[in-house]
């Protein structure tokens, strides 16, 4: 929401350059004094961290302000809402995660939690909605994220923050010739100029950091899930802040909680093996 107020004001490559760029100095230091890494042997795996910051940062980013600007919130936020399983697909295809029957069970509970608040307590909703270009945009920017999670996951040798630092001044290095071919515009206005620096720092510095490192101790089906959080975290803020939160917030939240708190809970032994075995 905050973003808002930078976005509106600026290009997007400008948002870009400015977001990212002015938290690269800030977590490289922090990188290097927290995790203390050998430099050079992480520099080793830079095709790694370049395609990290290809996925994670330009393709996720830029297809989701695309998608938002070609499509209809609410068909952006459906879309949206089915990343945590399409990250459980590609577990399964590609890192051999098994799926336990209170896994699935998890993540069919809270994706109807997210389809009961998107819809305010009307699924009907969904026969209505029509197809724009910008959801295949949206399809995209999810299918960016999964393979940037998936991608993550693999790349266990690389310390979290080190590595976000990482790919953060490589997709700046990567925007300078192309913020000098389009021009820098700043923005205008102080509220602009805070909801920048807040975005810059929380949504793009430290929850990406927190990102990385959750994908590396847990397993990806488990860190898709938590991205329904998103939901019930605003509602809490939106009560927090004195607005109004409906039964149908109330209802969609407890259903989410309840399918991330199943997923977590969920036993080792996969649901195939268990349905195959006599």
């Amino acid at each position: 929401m905050l973003g808002g107020f930078a976005a509106s004001s600026m290009p997007l490559m400008s948002l870009m350059f400015i977001k990212w760029g002015t938290a690269v100095l800030p977590m490289l230091l922090l990188a290097h004094f927290v995790e203390q890494p050998d430099w050079m042997r992480v520099l080793k795996h830079w095709k790694m961290i370049a395609v990290l910051a290809a996925l994670g940062i330009a393709g996720y980013s830029f297809m989701f302000y695309r998608a938002l600007s070609t499509t209809t919130a609410v068909n952006a936020s459906l879309i949206n809402a089915f990343n945590p399983a399409l990250i459980v697909v590609a577990a399964m295809i590609f890192l051999g995660e098994k799926l336990t029957a209170m896994k699935i069970g998890g993540i069919i509970v809270a994706f109807a939690g997210v389809l009961w608040v998107l819809t305010g307590g009307n699924l009907g909703i969904l026969l209505n909605q029509g197809f724009a270009i910008g959801d295949v945009w949206m399809l995209a920017a999810i299918s960016c994220w999964t393979a940037y999670t998936i991608t993550a996951k693999k790349s266990v040798e690389l310390p979290a923050l080190t590595s976000c630092a990482l790919q953060m001044t490589f997709f700046t290095i990567a925007m300078v010739p192309l913020t000098i071919l389009n021009g820098l515009t700043l923005p205008t206005t102080a509220a602009a100029r805070w909801s920048l620096a807040y975005i810059a720092i929380f949504p793009s510095a430290v929850a990406f950091w927190f990102w990385n490192y959750g994908t590396k101790i847990v397993e990806p089906g488990i860190a898709g899930q938590a991205l329904n959080l998103a939901v019930p975290f605003i509602a809490a803020m939106t009560l927090l802040s004195g607005g109004i939160v409906t039964s149908v917030d109330l209802v969609g939240g407890v259903l989410i909680l309840a399918g991330v708190s199943i997923t977590m809970r969920s036993p080792r032994e996969p649901f195939f093996d268990r349905v195959s075995s006599p």
